[in-house]
Formats: structure tokens, sequence, C-alpha cells
């Protein structure tokens, strides 16, 4: 009886500890909603925030002992840079993954330890480097040919450094938890604005277009693809077993997954249904990982399906069921079309950085919307082979990883990029966050510092009661 009420004392030990960890988490989140609310009024606070975060990251990559503790503070720099674009932070627009790569340089190098996995990420950029000549060559060395090369590689820059990165990381439970909410903060912040502006717009149109009442005034696809990215990661934490928060996690994942439909721009919502699916299928290879699984996807399905989905189909009437039952991107596949003739016609290195938007014969000046054509475009066989070398990475990496749930983890976070990068091309950080984040390796089994510090104080106390024990 007596080790009966030792045990429950020892249980409730670490029930304050949870709690405030969730505390925490409740707080920050209205925190960034009001951070919201403030951006949204003045973009001076916003700027100040972007350049505050990127000096707090790199105090952190200086002082930090483990590359886990650098890894949210490049997931909230990740969840953040639409925030900032959508408030009109005084920052230049790929700041975020520029920011990204110095944080994570930054953490790289003060760790001065061999770096694992260089080569070949290094190797899939630098042959992406050969195209430069030909934008330079049509602009020479002036301030259009700089913005196109900036704007088109830095997101093959981002990839680079977040694929040796990531690589060199250990993810426990404590750390993924840390990580995901990171992400999420800022994304609440975008949630909020997109919510205010929804709820005070005098007049909105539902058609066969993307919303801007609805997203906040900014770009759909961006805002969709972050509200999406949010609920994803939710979700993904929401699974794990033995989770803090479960609960809070879905509820916002269901919010995140309603705005993001009212946004009428259909990528954030496919990105989850895919990054989803490719997840079950590999948790499909161990039943007994997926039942609790699939039962809050399930209950996350049946509540979007039968709750959400009819009551948006009454105010849209009928347009949202239009709209994401329409798979045809026509604009997208002509686009990529005329990109595949560009490639065609200029094999060996494409026609330069960003020089495919005025090369397309009988098309208005458009940046690509499809990464793969725009690299087939612009980079030639040289791209087609450094995106191969990326495929072969990703599906390395998942053929090492034993865990189901980390191959979970890792088809999720490859899956959703893949697809962003099929629709939006590289334009927003998260593509690279995501592609890096699939090499991590997690150890999901491991206890949190606060678990151990308490199970370590549990075993101290239960030998010094089996010694009282045994002198009675």
């Amino acid at each position: 009886m007596r080790l009966a009420r030792y045990r429950k004392y020892s249980q409730s030990s670490v029930e304050p500890a949870a709690q405030n960890g969730l505390t925490s988490v409740v707080l920050l989140l209205l925190l960034h909603v009001g951070l919201a609310l403030l951006f949204r009024e003045e973009r001076l606070f916003s700027t100040i925030h972007a350049l505050l975060v990127l000096a707090f990251g790199l105090y952190k990559a200086i002082t930090a002992q483990d590359l886990a503790e650098v890894v949210p503070y490049a997931a909230y720099i990740m969840g953040a840079e639409v925030l900032w674009r959508m408030t009109k932070a005084d920052v230049f627009w790929e700041y975020a993954k520029y920011a990204m790569v110095l944080l994570l340089t930054v953490a790289l190098l003060k760790q001065r330890k061999p770096i694992k996995n260089f080569v070949w990420p290094f190797f899939s950029f630098l042959l992406l480097l050969p195209s430069i000549f030909l934008t330079v060559d049509a602009h020479g060395f002036s301030e259009r040919s700089r913005e196109l090369i900036s704007f088109n590689l830095s997101g093959p820059l981002a990839v680079f450094v977040c694929l040796v990165f990531f690589s060199q990381v250990t993810l426990d439970q404590h750390w993924l938890k840390k990580t995901v909410w990171a992400a999420v903060y800022p994304i609440v912040s975008i949630l909020t604005i997109a919510l205010i502006s929804t709820l005070t717009s005098s007049a909105i149109y539902f058609g066969s277009e993307s919303v801007f009442e609805t997203s906040g005034g900014f770009g759909p696809n961006q805002v969709s693809a972050a509200l999406g990215l949010g609920a994803l990661l939710l979700i993904l934490y929401a699974i794990q077993p033995r989770i803090k928060g479960r609960i809070l996690a879905v509820f916002l994942s269901l919010v995140l997954i309603l705005q993001s439909f009212l946004t009428f721009s259909r990528g954030g919502i496919y990105n989850l249904v895919v990054a989803l699916g490719v997840a079950f299928i590999v948790l499909m290879r161990k039943p007994s990982k997926v039942v609790e699984p699939f039962l809050i996807v399930f209950l996350i399905v049946l509540i979007v399906g039968f709750v959400f989905f009819p009551r948006l189909e009454e105010l849209t009437e009928g347009a949202l069921g239009t709209r994401f039952t329409d798979l045809n991107p026509i604009n997208r596949i002509e686009i990529a079309n005329q990109d595949i003739d560009l490639f065609l016609a200029n094999p060996i290195a494409g026609v330069g950085p960003g020089m495919s938007s005025t090369s397309r014969p009988g098309l208005t000046v458009v940046a690509a919307h499809t990464e793969y054509s725009r690299i087939l475009a612009e980079h030639g066989l040289l791209g087609a082979i450094s995106l191969l070398i990326l495929i072969w990475m990703l599906f390395r990496a998942l053929f090492k990883t034993r865990s189901a749930m980390a191959q979970a983890l890792l088809t999720a976070t490859a899956g959703w990029a893949a697809v962003e990068m099929a629709h939006s091309a590289m334009r927003i950080a998260a593509i690279p966050f995501m592609l890096g984040f699939a090499l991590v390796t997690f150890n999901l089994e491991a206890s949190s510092p606060t678990e151990e510090k308490h199970s370590h104080s549990r075993n101290l106390r239960f030998h010094r009661f089996q010694k009282r024990k045994n002198v009675g």
C-alpha cells in the first residue's frame, strides 16, 4: 500500500512541470495575437521584431552547447517570414532565407566539430552556379543581375545550408515540441491578421480566384501555405505518443485549416493532405503505431468534412467546393511547358537564374511557379543533376531511419516541401527548412530534461523508501 502511495505521489510530481510548460505555450500564443494587432497598425514594430529575432537567434547560435537549441530559432524565422511580408516590415524580401542561412552557418562554425554530410549538399548547390554567368552576360554587373541572382538562388542556398545543418542534429520529443511551437507562434499572428480582415471586410466575393480579404490583404498563396504548414506541424506534434497539449494542438490546427480554406488558395490544403497521406502510408508499416495517430487524424477529418465544409459551402454559395475540386492549374502548366521548351533549347546550363521570366515566348513577364521546371529552364542539365542529388539524399535518409514515427516525420516534411515547390516554386523559407528538417535524426523515445530530472529525483526517493522499509 505504501508503495502504491509512493508511485501516485511520484507521478503527480511531474504534472506541475507539464502544466507550467503548457501555460507558457498558451501565454506565448496570446502574446503573438497581440503582436499581430501591433504589427498590423505600425510596420516599425514588425521591423524591430524581424531584427530582434535574428539578433536573439545569433546569440543562441554562439552560446548553444547543442545544435538542437538553435533549431527553434530557425523554425521561428521560417514561421515569421510571411508575417513580416504581410505587415510590410522594412527588411528585404528574402530576409528570412538569408537570416536562416546566417543563423545556421554561425551555429555550425561555432561547434568546431567535423561537419558530416557536407559534400553532396555542397555539390548540389555548386551545380547551380555556372548559369550565373548567363544572367551577368545578359544584364552585366548591374543591380538587375544582383536582384535576379539573389532572388532565384536564395532558396537553393538555404536548402544547401539547411541540409548540412539538420543532418548534424538529433532531436528528442522535448526539442521537437519546442520547434513545433516556435514555428506556430508567428503563424498564429498570420492567422490573427487574416481573421480580423475576414471579419471586418464589408463585402467578400467568393469565386474562382484566391481571396485577398480573407488572407489579411496579402498574397493568398503564401498565407494559405503558412496556415497549412502550421496545421501540419501541430497534427504531427499531436500524434506523438505521451505528448502534452494534444487537445490545444488539435483545436488550433482546425482553426488554421478553416482559415486556409477561406483564403480560396488551394495550395495550403493540398500540401497538408499530401504530407499527411505519405506520413500515414509509412506508419501503416507498423500497425501498432498507427492506431492512436489514425484516431486523431480521423477526428480532424470528421470535423472538417462534416462540420466545417458544409457550413463553408453554404457561406460561399457552393464556390468552395467548386474551387477545391478544380484540379486544373492551367496557367502553371503553360508556364511549366514553356520552361521545358527553354530547357530543350538550352540543355547544358539553361538560360540563367531569373532569365526564364523574360525568355518565354508569348507570355507576359512572370516568375516561375514550379521549381522543378524553373531549375531545368534556368540551370539545364546541371540543375537536373542537382535536383536528383537532393531527391537521392532524402530517400537515403528515409532508408537509414529505423523508427516508423521518425520516418513519418521525414516523409511528411519532405512531402510538404515537394508539393509546395510544385505550385509556388521556392518563394518561402519554409521549403528549405522542411527539406532540411527531413534529415534530422529523431530520438522520440528520449525523455525531456524535465522528465529526466523528475525521474532521477523519483529514483532517489524510491531507494530511500526501500531502505527505510528494509530497516523497518
